[in-house]
């Protein structure tokens, strides 16, 4: 009697030496007489991972066979031996593929020597997604450009169009800057005609192309982003202490407030406006260091000073023209604000280049010679009052319009500044011995301005 007990007992033992489980990552679940792959879109494919132990004490020779439409499985060549006893390396390793061809339920049956498990799916549309703000409307999601360490969001909507409730198992994003699903819990279910919304955000460590994945289910979806380096603060253009003015030689600086969080170049350049219709520009407005309206300019990471043309500061002329310079800086590097600076040049009287020249060394003239600039083009009238040599008034001055004598000059000189050299010569009856010295002023819209006692020579 127990003898036939043992022999009972034999068969028992045989079958009970193999056990099967899912796998999941590094979780391992146990495999009964069924499975299920749930609901899978349809043209997609979920895989189920199973791993096969032999707990007997004797080595095993596993066959495997698969029946079923829509199911197909991967392992290595069959037969293969499990050793007793074994460990997850000496395991047989198998995954089963499930891809539905339309809307239905489907069953197959997985034979491993003895055991046997039925295989359950059923295929479904895939729950449509769609982006709604925050990113490109077509995949790849492109969250565009985002600054490193700042975050954008893009809004999904997920809908069911099936006629049928579908189950969502998992949403999972995948790739470094990107984050979520915010606003929603897998596994969900959607009832029929019925849609979820969720978010992801794209949060840059750093100013390189970033990629990653959005998996609903067994669908994936691309999301691309870019990371924008950190803005450059506003520069600050500065110039040094003084009256601003024409036939100046100035000093510009370029300050970074709270020092630079990136290397930067780029350029700062000058525009010049006139105040006057009379010409388009002053070609003498121009930085010294090149003698261009553009000078180079370097910032290092930290630093609260850039470098301008290589030095710490750039020096510029201001010309012989009344308007407005106009300071901009480009870079590549995005910046947090506009560094625009004017540089205004108000109207003044003629500005004397040199002391003027007085004459007789003409015979029968005087000669007087005036050098300057009329940053205004507006200069009108000359006065000249005459003085003998002891110092007394001649006679009342001499007084004469020269507006259209200057504004035909000016016509001619167009961008080339206000400069001029005036030549006025005073015929002479008799002897010019008794005349000593002139003195000459020049009106014009700013005011005027007088040359001082001239004696002639």
């Amino acid at each position: 009697m127990k003898a036939l007990l043992l022999i009972a007992l034999l068969p028992l033992a045989a079958k009970a030496q193999l056990t099967i489980y899912a796998v999941n990552g590094t979780t391992e679940t146990s495999v009964n007489s069924s499975y299920s792959f749930g609901q899978v879109p349809l043209n997609t494919t979920s895989d189920a991972h199973f791993r096969i132990y032999n707990i007997g004490s004797a080595p095993v020779s596993v066959n495997v066979t698969l029946g079923g439409a829509g199911f197909t499985f991967d392992s290595p060549l069959l037969p293969f031996v499990i050793l007793a006893y074994s460990a997850v390396s000496q395991t047989l390793n198998i995954t089963v593929h499930f891809a539905a061809a339309s809307t239905a339920g489907y069953s197959a049956s997985l034979q491993i020597n003895s055991l046997s498990v039925i295989l359950l799916g059923s295929g479904v549309s895939a729950p449509t997604l769609s982006s709604v703000s925050g990113c490109s409307t077509g995949t790849p999601f492109n969250f565009g450009s985002v600054r490193a360490g700042s975050s954008a969001t893009c809004t999904f909507v997920l809908q069911n169009l099936n006629p049928q409730t579908i189950t969502v198992s998992s949403i999972v994003i995948n790739g470094l800057g990107f984050t979520g699903p915010y606003g929603v819990t897998a596994p969900l279910t959607l009832q029929a005609g019925t849609s979820v919304s969720f978010s992801v955000n794209f949060t840059p460590p750093g100013a390189i192309l970033y990629t990653g994945t959005l998996v609903v289910g067994t669908q994936s979806y691309a999301l691309r982003g870019t990371g924008q380096p950190p803005p450059l603060p506003t520069p600050s253009l500065q110039f040094d202490l003084g009256a601003n003015a024409s036939a100046q030689q100035r000093v510009l600086t370029m300050t970074i407030p709270g020092g630079s969080p990136v290397a930067a170049t780029g350029y700062v350049n000058l525009a010049f406006k006139p105040s006057t219709a009379v010409v388009a520009d002053d070609s003498a407005i121009v930085f010294l260091a090149n003698g261009s309206r553009t000078i180079p300019f370097s910032v290092s990471v930290g630093a609260t000073h850039a470098l301008l043309n290589g030095l710490g500061s750039a020096a510029f002329q201001t010309g012989t023209t009344a308007g407005t310079v106009t300071f901009t800086v480009t870079t590549a590097a995005a910046m947090t604000g506009d560094p625009t600076t004017p540089f205004v040049i108000f109207g003044a009287p003629v500005m004397l280049d040199s002391p003027p020249n007085a004459s007789k060394a003409r015979l029968g003239w005087l000669d007087i010679t005036i050098v300057g600039a009329d940053n205004t083009y507006t200069t009108s009238l000359l006065s000249f009052s005459f003085f003998d040599t002891a110092g007394n008034a001649i006679s009342s001055a001499v007084n004469v319009d020269v507006a259209l004598m200057f504004k035909t000059y000016y016509a001619t000189v167009k961008a080339g500044g206000s400069s001029f050299r005036a030549l006025v010569s005073f015929p002479v009856t008799g002897s010019a011995a008794a005349i000593g010295s002139v003195t000459v002023t020049m009106t014009k819209a700013a005011g005027p301005a007088s040359t001082g006692r001239l004696t002639f020579q």
